[in-house]
């Protein structure tokens, strides 16, 4: 950026620049900041050797997470009872890691196209996805974030059912190189550049009219029940039996609703603590009045000798979903037993969970198969999509009390709404404090429940048959396409030498 030239000043607008861009996601909603501040990296990191391209990067990232990821040092303080200290270097640690993939994307496009700046069209949105792509799997995944999520409500949603999030990323981070070549360049070039742009925008509008699934039967009734358990009196042995109770009279007057869905871990003690007396009256009454409850606990597995954070279809028989996709050093720690008490700063009544099949069978809901994903399970639409599309509906139970008062529950929604259209399925989403939620197979929220209230929602949802393109490729087009663009630049790069 020619007006920028001063370091300190660059990486002080790389910074605000990456902070800038949460303000796209939820609960704020400016999407229009995405590519806005992508742009400026673009800008930024222009002619810049691969050594301060990768410095501007890290700024643009320690803004960004540093910024969107601040809510993890509330569930590791607040409600992991972890010391202020203590708190704060993890969160610090986590968000020093994280800045380095926008740092490396930054440092691998100019490396690929400084010789070439047009190369940047294609080179910039290869190498920021392909940090998105490695950021969803390396120590097991950390997605939050992804750029796609801040558009769930715009146009480019449409091609989240193609491609899924990275497709949405690829078309935002193209923009942003366009935008910059629009700037700099000059000649007919703009003119080409900018029509791509427009149709590429045009053409997620009319993807997001497409209806890539169909209705199968009568829409099904369904409660939804919001505990509102605050997280420190969650496993509180004093306060179990009260929280039993709550939860059997939010039920009761719903009774008779086909589906009732309980948020996840919603009851306090292990299942087979459980498993004669409560849930087999619950299961009792729920028969007799037509119902089935769908709700989360945790149950001990004797075989493997460990606990599963788990959900409980309560119907003419009781069928199990055990969680796949557990959460480092909350729910597992993958380090030697000499440092494990010392990492263990996420208080649950038991530690190192196992995971579940990594394809289990699905649930049936009053005989509709059902995709069940509890929690953090919803940042991995490439995991979801292991159960399409034989399954009906998204079933997605959580306890979003670990966040707080921060504003992760409302990412980690609009996160959610993205699972409904990639696999063109309505949602049923049930949580302890919020957000509570019914979503259609477009990502529209259909109700709600006011956050950090104790509340039932009722309304209807869709079953729904057929796949769309996402379900059949997953992300194998996008990741094709970034390894192509990414083996063409580096074999240019190499042709110069």
């Amino acid at each position: 950026m020619r007006r920028i030239a001063e370091p300190g000043l660059r990486l002080l607008v790389a910074v605000l620049s990456g902070a800038g861009s949460v303000l796209a996601f939820a609960p704020w909603g400016w999407a229009a900041l995405a590519p806005i501040c992508l742009w400026a990296l673009v800008a930024l990191t222009g002619g810049c050797s691969a050594r301060r391209a990768f410095a501007v990067g890290y700024a643009f990232g320690l803004g960004q997470f540093g910024f969107g990821v601040s809510w993890v040092f509330v569930s590791i303080h607040e409600h992991g009872n972890a010391g202020v200290l203590l708190a704060a270097l993890l969160t610090t640690m986590l968000v020093a890691f994280l800045a380095l993939i926008p740092a490396l994307a930054a440092a691998a496009t100019s490396t690929l196209s400084r010789s070439a700046p047009t190369r940047r069209l294609w080179v910039f949105p290869a190498t920021w996805v392909a940090g998105e792509w490695v950021r969803s799997w390396i120590f097991t995944g950390f997605p939050w974030l992804a750029i796609g999520y801040s558009q769930s409500d715009g146009p480019l949603a449409g091609y989240a059912a193609v491609f899924g999030v990275l497709g949405i990323g690829v078309v935002l981070a193209g923009t942003a190189a366009a935008l910059e070549f629009i700037r700099t360049a000059s000649g007919r070039g703009r003119g080409l550049v900018l029509t791509v742009v427009l149709g590429m925008w045009l053409g997620g509008a009319a993807l997001r009219a497409v209806s890539w699934t169909d209705p199968e039967g009568e829409p099904l009734a369904v409660a939804l029940i919001q505990g509102n358990v605050p997280q420190e009196n969650k496993w509180d042995a004093r306060r179990a039996d009260e929280i039993l109770v709550r939860y059997a009279e939010l039920t009761e007057p719903v009774l008779g609703t086909p589906l009732i869905v309980w948020p996840e871990a919603a009851l306090p003690r292990v299942y087979h603590e459980l498993a004669g007396t409560y849930l087999t009256q619950l299961q009792v009454a729920a028969a007799a009045a037509g119902s089935e409850i769908l709700l989360g606990l945790l149950r001990f597995e004797p075989e493997r000798r460990v606990y599963l954070n788990s959900v409980l279809l309560l119907g003419l028989d009781r069928q199990f979903y055990d969680k796949r996709h557990l959460v480092p050093f909350g729910e597992y720690f993958p380090v030697p037993d000499m440092v494990r008490r010392w990492m263990q700063v996420l208080e649950m009544p038991y530690s190192d969970l196992g995971a579940g099949p990594p394809r289990p069978q699905l649930l049936h809901a009053r005989g509709l198969p059902v995709a069940t994903f509890i929690c953090y399970e919803a940042v991995f639409g490439n995991e979801i999509i292991r159960d399409l599309p034989a399954a009906r509906l998204l079933v997605n139970v959580s306890n979003d009390a670990w966040f707080g008062r921060s504003f992760a529950p409302y990412q980690h929604f609009q996160i959610a709404r993205l699972r409904a259209i990639e696999t063109g399925r309505d949602l049923v989403r049930a949580t302890n404090t919020g957000v509570t939620a019914l979503v259609d197979a477009s990502g529209r929220v259909q109700a709600r429940l006011p956050s950090f209230e104790v509340g039932v929602l009722q309304g209807r949802v869709q079953p729904r048959v057929g796949a769309t393109p996402y379900v059949r490729w997953g992300d194998l087009p996008v990741l094709t396409w970034m390894a192509i663009s990414l083996t063409v630049a580096a074999g240019l790069r190499l042709r110069r030498r």
